[in-house]
């Protein structure tokens, strides 16, 4: 698996995550995940990851969902 592979479908399922905890407004998650799709090289998805972020931030609960997100892979290299 590329970086990029890896990479998007780590972004994937921190959408999906962020969605399964209520995070997200209607029509948001498909939204975010056409953007990921369309997103062509590592720059685009980073850019995608850096705007999810952004538009995210501020919202209750999101930083708990994301610090379950990579705890998970933290731990994979542990």
């Amino acid at each position: 698996m590329s970086l990029q592979s890896a990479y998007r479908e780590d972004l994937r399922e921190l959408v999906a995550a962020l969605d399964d905890h209520g995070i997200f407004r209607p029509g948001e998650r498909e939204a975010w995940e056409e953007g990921i799709e369309e997103a062509d090289d590592m720059s685009e998805l980073m850019t995608t990851a850096e705007a999810l972020h952004a538009a995210m931030v501020d919202r209750e609960g999101v930083d708990e969902v994301v610090s379950e997100h990579t705890e998970e892979r933290t731990q994979a290299f542990v």
